[in-house]
């Protein structure tokens, strides 16, 4: 290049070959330094001002080491979504959460913005903050996750980075659980007391609202109204909240209501204006209880929340 006048350089993609060895723990991480220092600006101060040499400071074929107090796996898949373009891709595509959870954590500890909000895009679909998007959601399509899901780190991640419009859901989900699944969890004593204490209270909230989803059993049918046959659909009101599967869905309030459940009232003998206008109360009961479920936790209302998260997707 030296005797060709005509060349010009990128100077954004003009990158010194200069490297940097990070540590986490006992598991080391060789990288170029100038693509790091580019897409994080907390990577790009740390490395402003060189360190001297110091016999104290640990090297690894003459590369200074620069040690990370974070997890060795979440670094891992931190810099393999700076470095490797395919590693992790917008949704729809299939991530593991974990590799999610870790990265969300780094990019908002190093500040690497669009990473953070491809993050939040993924978990989005999970955690919604409207009702018509939870009924829409289908947990094995979005990510590899399961019902087994690990709702514990992604309480503490959310937490840890102020992403709060994803708590509600998440709340809600993890106090399907009963009360002592929840206390003699392994991961229990690592939510912390405050986390703790708003898991009990929401909890609590979450199952006695099962009877305002619940309250059209209690509607009167009378004759000359719009229901066929009184008596019988009110001694079948009257029946069917007795049911232990009735009982058992007030670990959840939001769920397990399908066309099925409307369709076996129906075969019971229910009439169809009866079947239509419970379902309809019970529509307006599970809205009244979704418009209510972040206060339950301790949270912002919907509105205020759904401003956090447009604003941090906004910075990317």
């Amino acid at each position: 290049m030296a005797g060709n006048t005509s060349l010009q350089k990128a100077e954004d993609l003009w990158f010194s070959p200069d490297v940097v060895i990070l540590r986490a723990d006992t598991r080391i991480f060789r990288v170029l330094a100038a693509i790091l220092k580019a897409q994080s600006s907390v990577f790009a101060d740390m490395f402003i001002f060189p360190q001297p040499p110091s016999t104290e400071m640990e090297s690894i074929d003459g590369v200074p080491v620069v040690e990370l107090h974070d997890k060795p796996e979440d670094v891992e898949v931190f810099l393999k979504a700076i470095f490797d373009s395919s590693f992790f891709m917008p949704p729809p595509a299939v991530i593991k959460y974990e590799h999610v959870l870790g990265i969300l954590r780094l990019t908002h500890k190093y500040n690497v913005p669009y990473l953070r909000c491809r993050a939040l895009d993924h978990l989005g679909p999970i955690f919604p903050t409207h009702l018509a998007e939870y009924d829409d959601r289908r947990l094995e399509k979005l990510l590899s996750w399961n019902n087994d899901i690990d709702i514990y780190p992604i309480i503490q991640t959310a937490t840890e980075v102020g992403a709060l419009w994803l708590l509600p859901v998440a709340y809600h989900d993890l106090c399907k659980l009963d009360m002592a699944h929840l206390l003699n969890s392994a991961q229990w004593k690592d939510l912390g007391e405050e986390v703790q204490k708003t898991c009990l209270i929401g909890h609590s909230s979450q199952r006695q609202h099962i009877h305002k989803i619940c309250r059209f059993f209690s509607v009167v049918k009378k004759t000359g109204g719009s229901c066929a046959d009184p008596p019988k659909c009110n001694a079948l009101c009257q029946r069917l909240p007795l049911s232990p599967e009735l009982w058992a869905l007030s670990a959840y309030p939001l769920d397990g209501w399908g066309e099925a459940a409307w369709r076996s009232f129906a075969y019971a003998g229910m009439c169809n204006n009866c079947v239509t206008e419970n379902k309809a109360l019970h529509g307006a009961g599970r809205q009244e209880f979704w418009d209510q479920l972040p206060q339950m936790f301790g949270l912002p209302g919907w509105a205020e929340l759904e401003e956090m998260k447009r604003v941090a997707l906004s910075v990317r």
